[in-house]
C-alpha cells in the first residue's frame, strides 16, 4: 500500500505535500475528495450559517474534556491501595486495663433502661479485618478504625460491645477512651 503526504493549510482547501505537519492517506483512499476539500467556509449570510453558528473554541474544547465514564472506578481502584496492617498482640498488662475498663463500662449499662439512661459516649480503637476477596490481605491483615458513639449494650457471653449501632468484639479491642 502506497501512502502519499496530504497537509491542508488551516482555513483552505489547498493541498500541500512539501511541508511537515502532514498526515499520510493511501492512494486508494476512499474519502480523499472529501478530505481535500478541507473545513467548509461559509458566508455570515448563508442559512446555514445562521441556523448553525460556529462554535467557540472554548465550548469545543468543553465537548473533548475529560470525565468519568466508569463512575466509582476511581474510588474502587483506590480502595486498593488502602494499608493493612497485621493485627497488634496486646500485652497481658494492656489487656487486663482493657478489662477494667470494660468492667466499668458494663456497670453503666448492665441493661437497656441504664443504658439510655446514662448514655455514655465512647471512642473505641479496633481491628477489622479486610473483607475484600480480591485483595491479597483478605483473611490475614485489617486496619485499625476508630468509632465514636453511645455504649448501648455490653454482651459478656458473645464478648462483644455495641457502640454507635456497631457490634465490636473484645478481641478486636485496642482502646477504650472518653470520647470527650
Amino acid at each position: 500500500m502506497h501512502f502519499r503526504p496530504v497537509f491542508y493549510h488551516a482555513g483552505t482547501a489547498e493541498m500541500r505535500t512539501d511541508m511537515l505537519g502532514y498526515m499520510s492517506v493511501p492512494d486508494n483512499f476512499k474519502y480523499a475528495d472529501v478530505l481535500s476539500h478541507g473545513k467548509p467556509v461559509h458566508a455570515v449570510s448563508d442559512s446555514f450559517a445562521v441556523k448553525h453558528p460556529a462554535m467557540s473554541l472554548g465550548k469545543r474544547a468543553k465537548i473533548f474534556s475529560p470525565f468519568d465514564a466508569l463512575k466509582g472506578f476511581s474510588e474502587a481502584v483506590g480502595a486498593k491501595d488502602e494499608l493493612y496492617c497485621e493485627r497488634i498482640e496486646l500485652s497481658e498488662d494492656r489487656c487486663a486495663v482493657l478489662d477494667q475498663k470494660i468492667a466499668a463500662l458494663l456497670e453503666l449499662v448492665h441493661n437497656g433502661s441504664s443504658a439510655r439512661e446514662n448514655k455514655v459516649v465512647i471512642s473505641v480503637t479496633h481491628f477489622v479485618p479486610c473483607t475484600d476477596t480480591d485483595n491479597d490481605a483478605y483473611g490475614r491483615r485489617g486496619q485499625y478504625v476508630e468509632t465514636k458513639g453511645v455504649l448501648t449494650g455490653i454482651d459478656t457471653v458473645r464478648r462483644m460491645m455495641t457502640v454507635g449501632g456497631e457490634k465490636i468484639f473484645f478481641g478486636d479491642i485496642s482502646e477504650i477512651n472518653d470520647a470527650d
